[in-house]
């Protein structure tokens, strides 16, 4: 399917997942920023209603300082020395330490119902994967990044499975942000708008909630996830959620998404680039095939023939842009 994040970037990415709204309604445009208090995140509803909760993070840019902690019961973010600094990048801990933090809570016999954030940081610069990926994907790093976090999920669901609770658990899979990886001549993420960096995975699993084996084209949006999860556990969303609940489209029964998901537009930003170094502002809006993008120089793509992302049409699609 289509799914995409708001904005390039871990921390407003999550205040996004987490709150339902864009980074600019969540307070959230970059990382290093603090989540303001007042609008309900996902782990506070769910705490609210009986649930444990529990946070297993791999990395400082979703710190306990930054706020994104709300609503946790625990929140792990030992992922390492606070102080050390190397070529500016993160503080991490590798995907293993982070399962291992997580079964061991989800283990706790407490007859409650649980919400497990299990966050790894591995497919994201330095590409470093561990033995035996680090030989196995020598030149392809980020690819061995990717394997490795993939046999880790592996393993956590293992985990879930032995430990008993993996029938009656909903499973979410998605991501912050993608990496340009050289597209578009940017190398990671985090600067430009294009869908090398915004799009994601988004996988919803449950035995009885969830139809297996569906396949979705119409576009879905990290703001989506708290709204989801919630309709999935017949829990209205709180006021001002801007995300649209996927249920229909997840179904067990199937039938027909209401028109309205369908024929949605949304909205990316990326504001780091403004915020850190006075270059412009980028904003942009999704509709059905088109993408727009604010910019010094305005681009418009059809995602439909050049999804890529090569061609900017908007002299030849005036009204389109202007729209």
């Amino acid at each position: 399917g289509r799914a995409f994040s708001p904005v390039p970037l871990p921390l407003p990415a999550h205040a996004s997942i987490m709150t339902g709204t864009y980074p600019h309604v969540a307070g959230v445009r970059n990382n290093g920023r603090r989540l303001p208090k007042g609008r309900p995140v996902l782990a506070e509803i769910l705490k609210a209603r009986g649930y444990r909760t529990g946070a297993f993070v791999g990395a400082f840019p979703l710190d306990s300082r930054f706020g994104i902690d709300r609503g946790f019961d625990l929140y792990d973010d030992r992922y390492g020395s606070r102080n050390a600094s190397r070529d500016l990048t993160f503080v991490e801990r590798p995907a293993d330490e982070v399962n291992a933090a997580a079964l061991a809570w989800i283990g706790e016999k407490s007859g409650l119902p649980f919400f497990a954030w299990v966050h790894y940081f591995d497919p994201h610069a330095p590409y470093e994967p561990p033995p035996p990926y680090a030989s196995a994907y020598r030149g392809r790093e980020y690819d061995g990044e990717i394997a490795y976090a993939d046999a880790a999920l592996g393993r956590l669901l293992a985990g879930l499975e032995k430990a008993g609770v993996l029938r009656d658990t909903l499973v979410v899979l998605t991501a912050d942000h993608g990496e340009s990886l050289g597209e578009h001549g940017e190398s990671t993420h985090g600067i430009f708008v294009y869908d090398s960096t915004l799009r994601v995975p988004m996988i919803f699993a449950h035995r009885d909630l969830v139809r297996a084996g569906r396949t979705v084209q119409d576009p879905a949006d990290l703001i989506d996830v708290a709204p989801t999860i919630l309709a999935l556990l017949g829990v209205r969303p709180p006021p001002g959620t801007q995300g649209r609940s996927l249920k229909p489209f997840l179904e067990a029964s199937g039938g027909d998404a209401p028109r309205d998901l369908r024929n949605r537009e949304t909205y990316f930003e990326s504001q780091a680039g403004w915020l850190d170094r006075r270059w412009a502002p980028l904003t942009g809006i999704r509709s059905g095939s088109w993408k727009y993008i604010e910019a010094p120089r305005a681009e418009l793509y059809d995602l439909e023939a050049d999804p890529g992302e090569m061609r900017n049409v908007i002299v030849s699609f005036p009204a389109e842009a202007k729209r």
